[in-house]
């Protein structure tokens, strides 16, 4: 095979005034954030698989992108595999209306895309890839029911789903890491794919989060010029397992004296760089120490996409569109991308029928544009704000029907030719 690789930063307009997620004025500094591409010559074709500094891209945006790299280089639209790092401390993008974006803001991202796909087509040497597939313990699932402080003060005791460390929830601990060489044996990128919100860093100043912490170290560790492509798992309802009790009243004393109460356990947020960094590296450590469970020398390429509707629960409203994307790099190497945030019960899932064989399965989110959360049936019930209260952002009125579980299943099935 012959590999390419590069990386390019995201460079913004200083006078350009941006925005982060939460509608805090985000500060974007050169390097902050970039875009890493990896190319993949095989003996028929090529692949082109690309990740970026951000918490997601427009559908059309990606759409637009991902064609201009189809016909600049005659390769399928789906042997592109275009997503996002998915971190939070970064400029926000509308997931549905383009013409709420910013003109510059979007041409930034083109160029920067198309620059990094440039460099790694003609900087390709012949090589081959070692295959790390390992358990991981640095991310906890972030659903948990507490008590609603609102219907207390009403003398009600309810329990609803919050954003807090959940030990006893569902998590996807497997970690796929391809690394890559160059002839005879020198480390020039990795792949890696990893599930866990990059919500590490204040959402004032552009950040990879730990995704960028990640390639720093790699860098460190192999040489400047390895580039680390970022593949985020499914994460939707998994963080980082950097928790802590709450103790201090501040102002809020009602409030507090809840949490006390309640619910102590309280994620960490606005971490420091050295923090983040120490969380990088306890999941770069278990790369680096993993065993190399295969090395392949030559690809045998091959991709499709399912689109499947996903029913609202309401008759009267369009479905929305789930793009599952599946790229075969070798017979027991796959990637499963989608245009959403997948709860990680779904990966668990999915690597049920792929271990059986054998086979080493890569599941990304955020890859293809963004319609949203995708619950599972369960959670739909339980509510939460995955369910509902995010759903304005997707121009969604109503939440998903408890059948997307079995339509989303079904439909893996069939691309990967499961009985």
């Amino acid at each position: 095979m012959k590999i390419g690789r590069a990386t390019k930063n995201l460079n913004f307009n200083s006078s350009l005034e941006l925005f982060s997620i939460s509608g805090l004025k985000i500060l974007c500094t050169n390097n902050s954030l970039s875009c890493n591409a990896i190319c993949l010559h095989g003996d028929n074709t090529s692949v082109f698989i690309i990740s970026i500094d951000l918490l997601w891209l427009e559908n059309q945006l990606h759409d637009s992108i991902q064609k201009i790299i189809s016909d600049e280089y005659s390769v399928p639209l789906a042997n592109i595999l275009l997503s996002t790092t998915h971190t939070h401390s970064c400029p926000y993008i509308d997931p549905i209306s383009y013409e709420n974006n910013l003109t510059q803001l979007n041409s930034v991202i083109v160029n920067s895309v198309l620059s990094a796909v440039k460099a790694a087509n003609e900087s390709t040497v012949k090589g081959f890839l070692n295959v790390h597939y390992t358990p991981t313990v640095n991310n906890i699932n972030r659903r948990k029911k507490i008590v609603d402080y609102v219907s207390l003060k009403s003398f009600k005791f309810i329990k609803i789903f919050r954003n807090r460390p959940n030990n006893i929830g569902y998590v996807d601990k497997m970690s796929l890491a391809l690394m890559f060489y160059e002839y005879p044996k020198k480390p020039i990128a990795i792949i890696l794919n990893y599930a866990a919100h990059p919500v590490l860093s204040s959402q004032e100043k552009c950040s990879a989060d730990y995704p960028g912490e990640i390639s720093k170290l790699f860098k460190t560790h192999y040489n400047s010029n390895f580039v680390t492509c970022f593949l985020q798992g499914f994460s939707a309802n998994v963080k980082p397992n950097l928790w802590e009790y709450s103790t201090s009243f501040n102002n809020r004393i009602s409030v507090n004296l809840l949490n006390m109460l309640f619910d102590r356990k309280h994620f960490k947020k606005n971490l420091s760089p050295v923090s983040i960094n120490d969380y990088a590296k306890s999941i770069v450590n278990e790369i680096l120490c993993s065993e190399v469970k295969e090395c392949i020398n030559n690809l045998s390429i091959s991709s499709s996409i399912i689109n499947v509707d996903l029913e609202l629960d309401s008759n009267n409203c369009n479905s929305q569109i789930l793009r599952l994307h599946r790229l075969k790099l070798s017979e027991k190497l796959n990637f499963i991308a989608v245009n959403s945030e997948m709860f990680t019960e779904y990966s668990i899932w999915m690597r049920k029928f792929t271990t059986n064989n054998n086979h080493y399965l890569a599941t990304v989110s955020c890859s293809g544009g963004m319609i949203g959360y995708i619950p599972t049936a369960k959670a739909i019930n339980e509510g939460g704000y995955e369910v509902d209260r995010c759903l304005y952002m997707f121009g969604q009125k109503y939440r998903y029907s408890v059948n997307i579980e079995d339509s989303i299943k079904t439909s893996f099935k069939k691309l990967f030719n499961y009985g």
